[in-house]
């Protein structure tokens, strides 16, 4: 009979520890045993990856080969990946043995109740791509902003004036006529009415692209012009702090709550909806709620899914939670730019 095989041997006596040792040399990224005390047990990958030379790694701690900083950040995530069992990540900055400033993500995974394998991997192209798009994407959100504000201002400086002159210009046409137009007063009465009309759209359209409140005085006074505005149609309670915040900040606010305040009016059958603005010290948090019929989904090219691209121009998440028949929540944060006291 022959003898059973050891659990951690092979047929052919192969141990584990060879067939780790050339797995780990076959991952093209840096790979650590480390013990739950910050001891490096091996390593594989290339070394010039490596902020110390190859030979101290093995046998050397976190906190005698890396930063204070990041041999801080590297220990929590072990302690937190042999605590919960589990896949944990962090993000760091190092500067390699050659001289160059590196973004890694390690990926650290539990093996034994007092180790972990470390799977750090080169970040810094995929973290500047990810800056690059989101510069593209915040400066595609400022470009379409300008153009809003450009038409606004034609809106206002050139239909609009030109419909007001012509309205003006027929109501003296017709005083001069006798019997004020006689057979063709109520047709002249019609387009008086009907240019009246078209002056008013043209200020709601002019208005809705960007108010000049919100400019000028900031959201909360904005936000409480747009409630006043859908009184009749659908009671709104705000919450809203008067302070000022960054002008791009201040515009996502104010169409998030004015978009999800007209889906409210216009197809959820709500009877009532609340505005709440939380200021904190990196982020402005907003929530928009309403008891209507819930059921509300991002569609390609709409209100929603225009709201998600803006809010994520800004580095900002936004969560819309719309179950059938227990009405719509709006959830976003927007991070407050650095530069903003």
């Amino acid at each position: 009979m022959s003898e059973p095989v050891h659990p951690l041997r092979s047929e052919h006596g192969v141990d584990v520890e060879l067939r780790l040792k050339a797995l780990l040399d076959a991952i093209p990224d840096l790979v650590f045993r480390i013990t739950a005390d910050g001891t490096y047990l091996d390593f594989a990958g290339d070394a010039y990856l490596l902020s110390n030379p190859r030979e101290n790694v093995v046998g050397g701690t976190v906190h005698d080969l890396l930063p204070p900083d990041v041999a801080t950040l590297l220990l929590a995530t072990i302690n937190r990946a042999l605590e919960s069992g589990t896949l944990q990540t962090a993000d760091y900055v190092l500067t390699t043995i050659g001289g160059l400033e590196r973004e890694f993500e390690a990926r650290v995974v539990p093996i034994d109740e007092n180790e972990v394998v470390s799977i750090v991997r080169d970040a810094t192209e995929l973290r500047q791509t990810e800056r690059d798009l989101r510069a593209a994407h915040e400066r595609l959100v400022q470009a379409r902003d300008a153009e809003r504000r450009r038409l606004e201002r034609n809106l206002h400086d050139g239909a609009q004036q030109r419909l007001i002159v012509a309205l003006q210009a027929l109501r003296v046409a017709m005083s001069r006529l006798p019997d004020r137009g006689g057979p063709a007063q109520g047709l002249l009465l019609r387009a008086e009415q009907q240019l009246a009309l078209a002056i008013e759209e043209v200020r709601e359209i002019a208005r809705g692209l960007h108010p000049a409140t919100l400019t000028e005085d900031g959201l909360a006074p904005a936000l409480q012009l747009l409630a006043h505005r859908l009184e009749g149609l659908l009671p709104v309670e705000l919450e809203v702090p008067h302070s000022r915040f960054d002008a791009e900040l201040e515009a996502c606010a104010y169409y998030l709550v004015a978009e999800a305040l007209a889906n409210a009016s216009k197809y959820a059958e709500a009877s009532l909806a609340t505005v709440q603005v939380l200021a904190r010290v990196d982020a402005i948090v907003i929530d928009v709620a309403d008891d209507g019929c819930g059921g509300a989904c991002a569609t390609p090219g709409g209100g929603l899914e225009g709201l998600a691209e803006r809010v994520s121009a800004l580095g900002g998440v936004l969560a819309v939670e719309s179950p059938a028949g227990e009405g719509t929540r709006l959830h976003a944060e927007l991070p407050v730019p650095l530069h903003v006291s």
